[in-house]
């Protein structure tokens, strides 16, 4: 009698101590393995980096010359003309992103592989599968730069960007980067400004289209990228009001900014539209 009682409670002992170790391990810590910032489908190559230029431009060890897609970062200074704002902030969380991965980058190509300058057009990405052009727009140190017909994976870079300017970090906490009122902006403006406007006539060429706001602004259209402008009815916008985003320029005494894709146009709302 007492050997059953003894292995009984045996038995009890070894069914407690097993349950404390499934409750232990219910309530250990989890690691969680957070998902890379804009992950790429796939890598084409793998290259050592030399050395870093400025935000959105780096050197590879082969001596080819990497033009990051998707982004756009402040000039450093050059030609007698001082740094923008932000540029060596810019550059210098570029090359700590490259240290952090040791120099070996991650190289995904698209449609486009070359600019007019004859540089290389990629999307880069760090040891841990992250785009680097991600995590530059997610500190607010580059706006995005849609360049047809580079515009794969950027759905992923505009929220990232919206994000960083809803929470004002970098360059959304500056003057310049805010959406100004077309009437508004200075006749002397010129680079990089998000401009809103009710459109007052839509205008046609042999090239353009063109999208003529209060304010004496026109946005230009050229008609070879109307097929990256999807769902949106360009010739039907007069009357609505809407945010370009782009570089101002002058031609003729007119200001002017080119809109190459939906990335670069947002048509608000009716209920937001102005009505003076």
């Amino acid at each position: 009698m007492l050997q059953l009682l003894h292995s009984k409670a045996l038995h009890c002992e070894r069914l407690f101590y097993c349950l404390l170790t499934i409750l232990a391990g219910l309530l250990a810590p989890v690691t969680v393995f957070a998902e890379p910032l804009c992950a790429a489908t796939h890598i084409d190559r793998t290259a050592q980096v030399r050395y870093v230029h400025d935000g959105d431009t780096l050197h590879l060890a082969s001596g080819e010359k990497i033009r990051l897609i998707g982004i756009n970062t402040p000039e450093l200074a050059r030609d007698g003309r001082p740094a923008q704002p932000l540029a060596l902030a810019a550059r210098d969380r570029l090359r700590a992103l490259v240290k952090q991965s040791q120099h070996r980058i991650g190289l995904r190509f698209d449609e486009q592989r070359k600019d007019r300058y004859g540089r290389t057009l990629a999307h880069l990405y760090d040891a841990q599968g992250n785009s680097l052009s991600a995590r530059l727009l997610e500190d607010g140190l580059a706006t995005l730069l849609a360049v047809p017909p580079n515009l794969t994976g950027l759905d992923c870079y505009a929220r990232v960007e919206r994000t960083a300017r809803l929470q004002k970090r970098g360059l959304w906490q500056l003057r310049r980067y805010r959406v100004v009122d077309a009437r508004r902006l200075s006749r002397k403006a010129r680079g990089y400004h998000p401009v809103e406007g009710k459109i007052l006539r839509v205008g046609e060429g042999r090239r353009n289209l063109w999208l003529n706001l209060r304010g004496d602004i026109a946005f230009r259209i050229d008609k070879r990228d109307i097929n990256y402008f999807p769902g949106i009815d360009l010739r039907s916008l007069t009357g609505r009001t809407v945010i370009g985003r782009g570089w101002l320029y002058s031609r003729k005494g007119e200001r002017r900014m080119r809109l190459r894709s939906a990335y670069d146009l947002q048509i608000l709302p009716v209920s937001l539209d102005r009505i003076d």
